[in-house]
């Protein structure tokens, strides 16, 4: 039996520009990760730690954050942990200066050629172990997935690739993702497959074998890549590969929708805002409902940031139905003249168009100041 921590797409120095003063913090929670999934490595005693992919966000990583790696490495390596990395879409091996051809990561087993001539050998708690993994790099890697398939009946036999499996709700078709069917997978023969790319968690298992794992995002990048993270414990033995995925992620992305029918004004919007509030929560709101004056965002905004890690809203609010609307349509002012106008063209426009419509009433409503009277 041997135990490997499975993981891929960290995405480490990763910006984040949306996040102004926060950017800092959250580059730091991706490297948080990274040290958390080393000591869950330590904590469980694994044999190998492997990186399917996209470790780094570009294949020039800032000097800081490839140090923070080298010297996490070397803890698994003292401990007599081998980490195992693989080279993605985001830090391919492509450019001459990729971080993998000018930077050496002691103790790791770097899988950086661009086909699987032979599988990399080791000797792992007595048991021999092979190896098989490239990086892809266009022509030169144009059939390396048939360097995949099993070399001998002796040892354990393990996959890396960072690609792409078709049928997924993810499935892209672009060369580079490597695309391949489980069908495929399993005719390599090999007695597990650790694959990265794709953000969400995933065991590929058939009538109860376990043949292959996405452990998905450690960390989540991006609205999308919400809720808990994981990486993949994983056992494997005459019997097959055991998964077992573990939460290891710093904060936590949500993406929910709030019905603002019932709120007065900006007081009770933002208190029922406040009340989904979390310190390590990055929350994208919608909001929805009939609205009787429109909301001014940045107010709202101002109110609740405190109570979250980053708040971002969707207006979805309706105020064509409200009996606001309704009220000033008819003033003989530059506002009503616009509500009516507006009417009009929302009756005028296309089905896919109205959203617009309505999203425009909406600023435009707020510039006018429509808590009170109209300019005439």
């Amino acid at each position: 039996m041997i135990k490997l921590l499975h993981t891929a797409d960290l995405h480490l120095d990763a910006p984040f520009p949306s996040l102004d003063e926060k950017e800092s913090l959250r580059r730091n929670d991706f490297l948080q990760t990274f040290e958390r999934l080393l000591t869950l490595a330590i904590k469980n005693e694994v044999d190998l730690f492997l990186v399917a992919g996209d470790l780094f966000d570009s294949p020039r990583p800032s000097a800081a954050v490839v140090g923070k790696v080298q010297a996490g490495l070397k803890r698994l390596s003292d401990r007599g942990i081998v980490p195992v990395l693989l080279p993605g879409t985001h830090d391919s091996t492509v450019a001459a200066d990729s971080v993998y051809r000018r930077t050496e990561f002691p103790g790791a087993v770097v899988l950086d050629a661009a086909v699987v001539d032979e599988p990399v050998s080791l000797s792992v708690g007595g048991r021999q172990v092979y190896l098989y993994g490239f990086a892809y790099r266009s022509f030169a890697s144009e059939d390396a997935l048939s360097g995949m398939v099993r070399r001998s009946a002796e040892g354990i036999h393990i996959g890396i690739l960072h690609g792409s499996r078709q049928g997924s709700p993810e499935w892209e078709y672009r060369k580079k993702d490597l695309p391949f069917t489980l069908a495929q997978l399993k005719g390599w023969g090999l007695d597990y497959v650790a694959l990265g790319h794709y953000h969400g968690f995933e065991v590929l298992e058939e009538d109860g074998r376990a043949y292959a794992c996405y452990p998905g995002s450690p960390e989540g990048k991006r609205f999308g890549e919400n809720g808990p993270r994981y990486c993949a414990l994983v056992t494997l033995d005459a019997d097959g590969a055991e998964v077992t995925r573990k939460t290891v992620n710093s904060r936590t992305l949500e993406e929910r929708a709030l019905d603002l029918s019932s709120c007065e004004g900006l007081d009770s919007a933002s208190a029922a805002i406040s009340a989904l509030g979390g310190p390590d929560l990055l929350l994208r709101l919608t909001l929805t409902g009939i609205v009787e004056a429109p909301l001014d965002l940045d107010a709202l905004r101002a109110r609740c940031d405190s109570d979250f890690f980053h708040l971002q809203f969707q207006d979805k609010t309706r105020l064509f139905d409200s009996d606001f609307a309704r009220r000033i349509e008819g003033e003989e002012t530059v506002r009503g003249v616009f509500v009516r106008r507006a009417r009009r063209l929302m009756e005028e426009a296309p089905a896919e168009q109205k959203g617009l419509v309505e999203e425009a009433f909406r600023e435009v409503l707020v510039r006018f100041g429509a808590f009170g009277g109209g300019a005439s």
